[in-house]
């Protein structure tokens, strides 16, 4: 204890014996906030990505079923055969993928009517 004791400047024995208690307490109190805000963080992180993932879901319920009326319209405005059918839908899978789903109206006009 004695080179402990000359290292913290302590007189006495019991200086020191208080010094490293407050010393030892105060380590626990850091500790103990050190967790409280790792789980204050975490739960306020938690709760954000919770609410942008409901967000989320109700656009993309929107978007299907705005998808879904123009099928629907389209459906019952072309005369397309089974055969076209599948081909459209292999060439949008390739297109999707190529555009990484970054789809433009103007595109699509553009490739139906020809023009560049």
């Amino acid at each position: 204890w004695e080179a402990g004791r000359v290292l913290a400047g302590c007189k006495s024995r019991s200086d020191f014996a208080e010094r490293a208690i407050n010393f030892y307490a105060g380590y626990l109190s850091a500790h103990a906030h050190t967790d409280y805000f790792a789980e204050a963080v975490s739960s306020v992180v938690d709760g954000m990505i919770s609410c942008t993932e409901t967000r989320l879901a109700r656009l993309q319920f929107k978007f299907a079923v705005e998808q879904a009326k123009l099928a629907h319209v389209l459906a019952g405005i072309t005369d397309v055969d089974d055969d076209t059918l599948h081909r459209l839908h292999i060439k949008c899978v390739d297109e999707v993928k190529r555009i990484n789903g970054v789809i433009k109206f103007e595109d699509a006009f553009h490739y139906q009517t020809g023009q560049p």
